[in-house]
């Protein structure tokens, strides 16, 4: 039963995220109010299911997708990568895909 639980909570947390990232910005108050708890609230019940903050969890599932969509649309623009994951610009885009996979986006699409 925990199990069951604990995989429907991840996601409704994952479609709470990817219904956000299509507006452009990820806003964890705005994922918070999907489960109707607070920021804090949320980040504690993450953080006892995963060890993570809901934050990092957040940014795992958009990295995630934009890893998607690098390797399924090699003629998007990073810039448009990165606004439909989320980021507000392709700069902040680029650094947190780099710290969380070790290389660039260009990179990762040319590697995969």
């Amino acid at each position: 039963m925990i199990s069951h639980f604990h995989d429907i909570f991840l996601k409704s947390f994952e479609q709470a995220v990817r219904q956000h990232m299509t507006q452009g910005k990820v806003s964890l108050e705005d994922v918070a109010s999907h489960f109707h708890i607070t920021r804090g609230q949320l980040n504690r019940r993450v953080k006892a299911e995963l060890g993570i903050t809901a934050q990092q969890l957040a940014l795992n599932i958009r990295i995630d997708y934009a890893q998607h969509l690098l390797t399924v649309n090699r003629e998007l623009p990073i810039g448009d990568v990165a606004f439909q994951c989320g980021f507000e610009d392709a700069t902040s885009f680029t650094r947190a895909f780099h710290r969380a996979t070790g290389c660039s986006p260009s990179q990762y699409r040319n590697n995969n």
